[in-house]
């Protein structure tokens, strides 16, 4: 989970450019996408912005952004391990974030050890 302050706005309202952080960070933290990219955009009040969400064979990549308050907020969450420094600093980097906060949360630890079958 990243949760990221003081963004580039622009980048934040920018549609394709959510687009395509959502359509290449699969490939970048070496899962497999499942279909395109869904965003919508929003206005409501004083706040507005873009949420977007992939499907992975791996479980989904969500992004939710906040442009007039430069806030990211963006949940990876997978079944397979994954390098989320280098997710991290890659949207970090895209989105000009000056201050991040991460949480990995280790979920399913038993998952793999389950022997499950269809019905």
């Amino acid at each position: 989970m990243i949760d990221g302050y003081r963004a580039d706005s622009d980048k934040l309202a920018d549609i394709n450019l959510m687009y395509e952080t959502l359509n290449d960070m699969p490939t970048i933290i070496g899962m497999h996408k499942v279909g395109f990219p869904h965003i919508i955009q929003f206005t409501e009040g004083e706040i507005s912005g873009l949420s977007g969400f992939i499907f992975i064979i791996e479980s989904h990549i969500s992004i939710h952004t906040y442009s007039k308050k430069g806030f990211l907020s963006m949940d990876m969450y997978s079944c397979k391990k994954f390098d989320h420094i280098k997710a991290e600093r890659h949207i970090q980097k895209i989105y000009g974030i000056k201050d991040i906060e991460k949480n990995v949360v280790k979920r399913g630890k038993k998952f793999h050890n389950q022997n499950i079958q269809a019905p």
